[in-house]
C-alpha cells in the first residue's frame, strides 16, 4: 500500500520556515533585515539585550550578532565568502561582525563560540546536517528586481510528497521525498523521472528544504525551459533514517556510502574520515563496492525505484530515467550510473566524490566510447571553480572523460566552493538539458 504525505507549508515552517510547492504565496529564504522580515526583539528564552541577527543591509552586507557575555572568542563561519570572520564583543556582551557585500543568494553560517559550533538562536531558517557538515543557519541576500530563480513565484506549483516504503535491502522502513510537477494531480500523463541524491551529512529532505528543487523546477517549467518531470530524493545512507533508534544496529553492519562507518551513533564520515565528501569512496579505487555502497545500490534499484514505478506515473524506459547527485551523491551516481547504463541514459554529477582512476574503476563504461555515447543521452559534470574539497578529483574525471572520448557537458560556477550555492544553480542549469 502506498503511504504518502503531501507536504504543506506548516511542516516546512516547523523545520526551516520554507513552504513547499503547493503552498501559495511568496517564500523567503532566511531571516533578513528589519523591514525584510527580520526578527527584532527579545527572545523569551534568551536573557540579554534586544538584538537583530542576521541583518541584511541595503548594501548587501550582512551583520550577525550573538549574545555571549562569558565567551572569549566568537567567529562566524560558513558559506558566505568562504572565510572565518572574528566577531567583536561590546560592553553589553553582544558580539557582532559585518560580512560582505555578497551576491544575491542563500548562504548558511554558524557561530564558533570558544571553539564550539552553534546555530544563530535568532534565525529560524536552518540547513539540516550532522557529522562533518553540521546544521547551519540560513540567510538570504535578496535580488533587487524581484524573486530569484529558486524563490516561490506566482506560477503553477507542483507538490512534494513524503512516502514511506519498505526496503528489503536494508530491512527497514525508509522515506522518499518526491516532487511531482504542476498538473500531475489532475492529469493522466506519465512523466520522466530524475533520481536526485543528497551529499554527505545530508538527508532525503535536503534537496527540498535546502536545495529548493521544487521552486526551481516550478519556475523552469513555467518558463518553458524544462520538461515537467518527477524528482525522487532518497536517503543515500544505507540506514532506516538519520538519528533514529534502530539506526545503530544498521550502522554497525553497513557504514556509510562514502566508506566511513558509524559506531555507537557517532558519525565518522567527514573531512577527516575515510568517507569524507572529497575522498574516493571505499572500494571505488579497486573497482569494487564496500558493503554500504552495495546496500544503497540494492535499495535504490530493487526497492525505491520499483516503489516509485508502482505508485507514480513514471516513464520507465532508460531514455526517461535520470540519476544524479551532489558530492557523496555524485559519487553514488558514478558507482550506480557507470555500471547501469541500461537503466539510466542521463547522468548528472555535481561536485562528485570521485574514484582515483575512473577508467580503471569502471572499465566497461570506458572500453567502448562509441557504444557508451550511443547509449547515453546526457552526461553532465559540474563544480564550483574554487572547490578545493573535491575539485582536483572532479577535474581529473573531466580530463578522463575527454581523453577517453566520452561525450559530456562540463560546467563550472565562478567563485563557487563546495556548497549549496553551487548546487542550486547547477540544478537550474542542467534541468533544461534533460529528457530532450
Amino acid at each position: 500500500m502506498k503511504r504518502s504525505f503531501v507536504c504543506a507549508a506548516g511542516i516546512v515552517l516547523a523545520l526551516a520556515l520554507i513552504p513547499v510547492a503547493g503552498a501559495q504565496g511568496a517564500a523567503g529564504r532566511g531571516a533578513a533585515a528589519a523591514g525584510r522580515g527580520a526578527r527584532a526583539g527579545r527572545n523569551p528564552f534568551q536573557r540579554g539585550p534586544r538584538i537583530v541577527s542576521p541583518q541584511v543591509n541595503q548594501d548587501n552586507t550582512i551583520t550577525m550578532r550573538f549574545y555571549a557575555p562569558q565567551a572569549h572568542t566568537v567567529v562566524v563561519q560558513g558559506e558566505l565568502d568562504g572565510k572565518p570572520h572574528p566577531m567583536t564583543k561590546a560592553a553589553n556582551g553582544v558580539w557582532s561582525v559585518t560580512v560582505g557585500p555578497l551576491k544575491p543568494d542563500v548562504y548558511n553560517y554558524q557561530f564558533l563560540v570558544d571553539g564550539i559550533a552553534t546555530l544563530d538562536p535568532l534565525d529560524p531558517a536552518i540547513k539540516q546536517g550532522f557529522g562533518a557538515f553540521t546544521s547551519g543557519s540560513l540567510v538570504e541576500v535578496p535580488e533587487a528586481n524581484g524573486p530569484a530563480f529558486d524563490d516561490a513565484q506566482n506560477v503553477p506549483h507542483g507538490s512534494v510528497h513524503i512516502d514511506t516504503y519498505y526496503s528489503n535491502a536494508i530491512k527497514a522502513e525508509r522515506v522518499l521525498y518526491i516532487y511531482t510537477p504542476p498538473g500531475y494531480a489532475t492529469s493522466t500523463q506519465s512523466y520522466p523521472v530524475f533520481y536526485l541524491l543528497h551529499g554527505a551529512s545530508g538527508t532525503a529532505s535536503s534537496w527540498i528544504f535546502t536545495g529548493r528543487e521544487n521552486y526551481i523546477m516550478d519556475n523552469l517549467i513555467a518558463e518553458g525551459r524544462a520538461k515537467p518531470m518527477i524528482i525522487v530524493n532518497p536517503l543515500v545512507y544505507p540506514w532506516q533514517g538519520v538519528g533514529i533508534a534502530t539506526q545503530r544496529l544498521q550502522d554497525e553492519q553497513g557504514g556509510s556510502p562514502g566508506g566511513g562507518g558509524r559506531r555507537g551513533g557517532r558519525a565518522t564520515t567527514g573531512r577527516g574520515a575515510a568517507g569524507r565528501a572529497g575522498a574516493a569512496p571505499a572500494g571505488a579505487r579497486r573497482g569494487g563496492m564496500n558493503p554500504a555502497n552495495d546496500l544503497f545500490m540494492q535499495d535504490l534499484l530493487n526497492d525505491a525505484i520499483p516503489y516509485v514505478e508502482k505508485n507514480y506515473r513514471t516513464l520507465n524506459d532508460p531514455d526517461h530515467q535520470a540519476l544524479g547527485g551532489l558530492s557523496m551523491g555524485g559519487g553514488a551516481t558514478i558507482r550506480v550510473g557507470f555500471t547501469h547504463t541500461n537503466l539510466f541514459h542521463t547522468l548528472v554529477m555535481m561536485s562528485p566524490a570521485t574514484p582515483g582512476n575512473a577508467a580503471q574503476a569502471y572499465p566497461a563504461f570506458f572500453q567502448d566510447p562509441a557504444a557508451t555515447n550511443s547509449t547515453l543521452k546526457l552526461v553532465w559534470l559540474g563544480m564550483g571553480s574554487d572547490d578545493t574539497l573535491v575539485g582536483p578529483g572532479v577535474k581529473v574525471l573531466n580530463t578522463t572523460l575527454t581523453d577517453q572520448k566520452i561525450n559530456h557537458e562540463w560546467w563550472t560556477f565562478p567563485g563557487g566552493r563546495h556548497e549549496w550555492v553551487v548546487w542550486r544553480h547547477a540544478l537550474e542549469v542542467v534541468a533544461p538539458q534533460m529528457f530532450k
